[in-house]
């Protein structure tokens, strides 16, 4: 085998270990998924949240 199969191979383990645990921990992959989306529409809309300046008086 190749540096390329290894690391395909590695690839399609890693993948089918995240798919099933995604079908048992369904709940949770909905949440991280919803989190990234969110994310991105942030991004995209530039919605950016800023630190507040304190200001003293």
């Amino acid at each position: 085998m190749n540096t390329a199969q290894i690391i395909r191979t590695v690839f399609e383990i890693v993948l089918v270990g995240f798919a099933l645990w995604a079908v048992f921990h369904e709940d949770l992959f909905i949440a991280i998924e919803e989190r990234i989306v969110s994310a991105f529409k942030r991004r995209r809309l530039k919605v950016v949240e800023g630190k507040r300046s304190r200001t003293t008086v």
